[in-house]
């Protein structure tokens, strides 16, 4: 497997595969129908497009559309040294009108140590949040980025003192508040210490300051999302490289979003009174995937569900029935652009056209 090495320039680059490879004729083949109502869903007519296509998994996760640059951001699957603190992950833009795929420059990166999930701001089209995983001793953190300054700054960096295990995925709760997974896949992966803090869902309020734990009890909690009207928060868990593997690996778990506990008064370790934070209650299995390994998932406009899995993406519906599959090999993550939906599947970005449309961000 060829894989780039670090840019050692500070300039965006364009890499001369990155011209060649784009917007190819290749298609994938099929659509999967469990349930007729998946046909309101897909266009059988519009096969699944290559956007973009490399010979390493330059396309992993964290996609993010900045409508202001009509760029997806992305980033690629762990390269370099795998088995120790050598390896690194690259950040990426894909430009949806031409197809290049260009590096953001050495600075950005290096501000930004094995980056995995992100979300857009609110109010913002050219600025993410993204969830570093951190490596050695350098901590994990929660990042915002702007793309059009090339900048950074640290929202947030611990809990109770000690430094989070990696940071895997992100969601905006709709009063802003910052909602993220934290398994253990770092030191699972050899690039992070052992870990100080449990598989939880935390919530951070960069208003306030306020952290709180909403959610444990998992192998190795994953890709969440909100239902359109945010009463409901989807939460996967992979079970990767876990002794709970069986049971956990092909749940999805949904949780109700209650009102905060008026009754209470907690910083909750964290910094700022949690007790203003929302809560999670009634947690239950939402599906069981046919694959393995539900990673990232994402809502349509009408409360549907999407999660890719190592065959493809799984939909169902909001009452936990299965619709069908996109079958396109593995995706590991994916996100709306109106009713495209762009899969991040390792060596290739694949584009499916939709009648449904992404759910509303805040």
């Amino acid at each position: 497997m060829a894989a780039l090495a670090p840019l050692g320039s500070d300039a965006i680059r364009t890499d001369s595969r990155d011209q060649q490879k784009t917007f190819s004729n290749k298609y994938s083949d099929s659509y999967e129908v469990a349930d007729a109502a998946f046909n309101s869903i897909i266009d059988a007519s519009q096969p699944v497009r290559v956007a973009a296509e490399r010979d390493y998994a330059f396309a992993h996760e964290a996609p993010v559309y900045l409508e202001k640059l009509d760029k997806l951001f992305f980033v690629s699957n762990r390269l370099g040294d795998t088995d120790s603190d050598k390896q690194y992950i690259q950040l990426q833009t894909l430009d949806l009108a031409c197809g290049a795929v260009e590096h953001l420059p050495q600075h950005l990166a290096k501000q930004l140590p094995m980056p995995n999930g992100a979300t857009n701001w609110p109010g913002s089209d050219d600025s993410f949040v993204l969830l570093t995983q951190g490596i050695g001793q350098v901590a994990p953190a929660i990042h915002r980025v702007n793309l059009s300054s090339m900048s950074s700054e640290v929202l947030l960096d611990s809990f109770q003192g000690r430094q989070f295990n990696s940071p895997n995925d992100v969601v905006l709760y709709c009063d802003g508040s910052i909602w993220f997974t934290d398994p253990p896949y770092g030191y699972k992966q050899n690039f992070r210490p052992p870990p100080e803090q449990g598989a939880r869902v935390y919530a951070f309020n960069p208003a306030t300051g306020a952290v709180a734990v909403l959610a444990n009890d998992f192998a190795m909690c994953n890709g969440l999302a909100f239902s359109p009207d945010f009463k409901t928060l989807y939460v996967t868990d992979t079970g990767e490289e876990s002794e709970n593997t069986q049971p956990r690996a092909e749940t999805i778990y949904s949780f109700d979003v209650a009102a905060p506990d008026s009754s209470s008064s907690s910083s909750n370790g964290g910094g700022g009174d949690s007790s203003s934070m929302p809560r999670l209650q009634n947690r239950r299995v939402f599906a069981v995937t046919q694959s393995i390994k539900p990673d990232g998932i994402k809502v349509d406009s009408n409360g549907n569900v999407y999660t890719g899995t190592h065959d493809g993406v799984e939909v169902f519906a909001p009452s936990g029935s299965r619709l069908g599959s996109i079958r396109c090999g593995r995706v590991t993550n994916l996100a709306f652009v109106g009713s495209t939906l762009y899969c991040l599947s390792e060596k290739r970005i694949q584009a499916v056209q939709l009648k449904a449309t992404g759910a509303k961000l805040p």
